[in-house]
């Protein structure tokens, strides 16, 4: 349920286009694509953002989106099927690269191995996948102000470091040809800590917006609020938060771990 709330809302589309590490990844992936690719297949393809893109650099290929979302289908441009990835309607091998972009964190264990036994049925030459590097899921979870449920903001279940991602299709007879972590940023090290310490009202709160599975509350809608801070003098708390982020030890980040795969 929480799946079809957050997809087929138009306002999870309208930030991803917002985000500058989004464009980057699809760019990337556009690149990481191979030259002998003549067919794709793009597996819970979302509203679109990849395959507008890598239609536009290579017009003569035929690219086809799959989506289980009809709200996030009714914005793909090219060829699209509303399906899911555990049972997708085309022949073996029709396409010479299958995608699943930010998709395999979202399937539960049965789910996820019907799905890399789907995708490597699909694919006649290449599997290409991006998914979150090594995520702390229960720390990005969330807390709805009106049911008091605690999910993943973004409905994540899975977790990928370097070793799952080079042995993610072994016994599917493909063979991990590249691997790359991508979306870097500079945090606070000891990020948890940080938060507890400074921002504790942050925590179980989602970054941006996101729907509860439950009673399909909105989370993090953006609403005016009156700005009072304008004669608010800073607490001696207020000053010593905002002094100790010179001085707390920062380390870089990434955000994305994408893979190409080869069949053997």
């Amino acid at each position: 349920q929480m799946k079809k709330n957050i997809f087929d809302n138009t306002k999870i589309w309208e930030w991803v286009d917002s985000n500058n590490d989004n464009r980057e990844r699809f760019e990337f992936t556009e690149k990481l694509t191979p030259k002998d690719v003549n067919s794709l297949l793009d597996i819970g393809c979302g509203h679109g953002g990849f395959l507008k893109l890598i239609s536009e650099k290579r017009s003569d290929i035929r690219c086809v989106g799959v989506d289980n979302s009809e709200g996030a289908l009714s914005h793909v441009k090219v060829e699209k099927v509303k399906a899911s990835i555990t049972n997708v309607p085309f022949n073996d091998g029709e396409f010479d690269c299958v995608y699943a972009l930010e998709v395999l964190e979202h399937l539960n264990p049965e789910e996820f191995k019907d799905a890399l036994n789907e995708m490597a049925r699909l694919s006649k030459k290449y599997i290409i996948i991006s998914v979150p590097y090594n995520e702390d899921v229960e720390w990005h979870m969330v807390k709805c102000p009106e049911c008091l449920t605690k999910f993943h903001f973004d409905g994540h279940l899975q977790v990928f470091n370097e070793q799952k991602i080079e042995n993610l299709f072994n016994q599917q007879g493909y063979k991990c040809l590249s691997h790359k972590r991508l979306g870097w940023s500079e945090n606070f090290k000891f990020h948890k800590t940080y938060v507890r310490l400074f921002y504790p009202n942050q925590v179980n709160k989602s970054p941006h917006y996101t729907v509860c599975p439950v009673c399909n509350t909105e989370l993090n809608t953006k609403k005016p609020t009156k700005d009072n801070s304008v004669n608010k003098k800073p607490s001696l708390f207020g000053y010593f938060k905002n002094g100790i982020k010179y001085f707390w030890p920062k380390e870089k980040q990434s955000y994305w771990i994408i893979g190409l795969y080869g069949k053997l």
